[in-house]
């Protein structure tokens, strides 16, 4: 089976773009207040409520985890973009219906339910990936990542603002809402890959399998940085606080202020690190974006101001943010057009772990070793995971040849 890209340009990449941001933006819509909601569904205790909130994100992580691969195995028949619009339309009604449930117990089915159905960040990734021009995948996959951290930045705050205003309730019909016209933008605008049977036998098309020990790197990195990413935030208001003395009406803005800096800065680095992968190569990219994050996460735990953890965390964000597309270029470049939807619903998944483990981790790290350990842990992960790049041979050899050209270009 080979795969037969239908029309598809700038204008519908453009809008593939505009239906993620909607998406995104939609999905964390509603994450600032879930402790809230649950406490209006009758848990009185604010603790219960915050356990109720990390069940209830888990839950969505557990079977999104468990079912990415089915979807990206379903990609390979049917196309990318089918996915993308079961997605999409299964997220409209399922969020849709949270609106209206009466006890938290209805709320965890419907999260179970939301991880089993959807994971649009896979299907739109694998569509711009084979949609895109010859020699322009880093790029479009950079700018992609770029949209969704900025949503992921934008979505929380706005979200958190309009439940203010108008209800909890109907923030979860603005999601729905969302969701429904990030779905109308693929439906009308937006092209597909479809698979298109080729005469091959069926053996010689058996023997184009996808790599895994060589993908296995990758599938680490993608794990480590989003973990990394994810840990910091149940740790980061009470380390703002011991940093600012306890001066509690700053704690809120000034964490608020890291975190979307963080945001802006790993959508710089999506889209700077797809840029430079199509030239030196992702694995390249992938063991610097490691190194250097790792480096910037260390001295976190030691800072004396909240400036110096802002100016790091720019910094860690930045490089992290780089390692999220070109890791899937990486992805795109081992693997058989055939088989790429399923290599993506693996990535998925483990992305999904790391989702559910970073703030689980960071929550019991900070619990038990104080506020600095989740910034601390994440540099030994960074740094083993660029060991692991390091040792890899092509990754090896590919850096000293990089490095070779740089230095000859220098001597000149």
């Amino acid at each position: 089976m080979r795969w037969r890209p239908e029309a598809t340009g700038r204008a519908a990449f453009f809008a593939l773009l505009a239906s993620q941001f909607a998406a995104t933006t939609g999905f964390l819509f509603v994450m600032p207040f879930m402790p809230l909601y649950v406490e209006s569904l009758g848990v009185e205790s604010a603790g219960d409520a915050a356990a109720w909130a990390g069940v209830l994100n888990a839950a969505t992580a557990v079977t999104m985890a468990l079912t990415a691969p089915l979807w990206g195995r379903v990609a390979d028949r049917f196309g990318p973009k089918a996915m993308l619009l079961r997605a999409t339309f299964a997220g409209a009604v399922v969020v849709g219906l949270m609106g209206f449930v009466t006890s938290p117990e209805q709320l965890l089915w419907l999260r179970l339910l939301q991880g089993c159905l959807t994971g649009t960040v896979a299907a739109a990734t694998l569509l711009a990936s084979e949609t895109a021009p010859a020699g322009r995948g880093g790029s479009r996959l950079g700018t992609l990542q770029t949209v969704i951290f900025a949503a992921a930045g934008f979505g929380p705050f706005v979200g958190g603002a309009f439940a203010d205003v108008f209800g909890l309730r109907e923030s979860f019909f603005v999601t729905a809402g969302l969701l429904a016209l990030s779905s109308m933008l693929v439906l009308a605008f937006v092209g597909d890959v479809k698979p298109e049977r080729s005469e091959e036998k069926d053996e010689a098309r058996e023997g184009s399998g996808i790599p895994w020990r060589g993908l296995v790197p990758v599938l680490l990195a993608l794990f480590v940085v989003q973990t990394s990413i994810t840990s910091v935030a149940p740790a980061l208001p009470g380390f703002v606080a011991t940093l600012v003395g306890g001066a509690q009406e700053r704690i809120a803005s000034l964490s608020g202020s890291i975190l979307g800096a963080g945001a802006l800065a790993a959508a710089l680095g999506s889209f700077v690190g797809g840029k430079v992968a199509a030239r030196v190569g992702p694995k390249v990219v992938i063991l610097a974006a490691l190194a250097f994050s790792a480096l910037a996460f260390l001295p976190q735990a030691a800072v004396g101001g909240p400036i110096e953890l802002g100016a790091l965390r720019v910094v860690a964000s930045f490089f992290l943010g780089a390692v999220v597309p070109v890791a899937n270029l990486a992805i795109k470049e081992a693997v058989p057009p055939e088989r790429q939807g399923t290599a993506f619903g693996v990535a998925a998944s483990v992305t999904s772990v790391a989702f559910g483990v970073g703030p689980l981790g960071g929550g019991l790290l900070a619990a038990h070793f104080g506020f600095g350990a989740p910034f601390l842990v994440p540099a030994f992960l960074l740094g083993g995971a660029a060991l692991v790049f390091a040792l890899a041979p092509r990754a090896r050899a590919r850096a000293v040849r990089v490095f070779k050209a740089a230095l000859a270009s220098v001597m000149r």
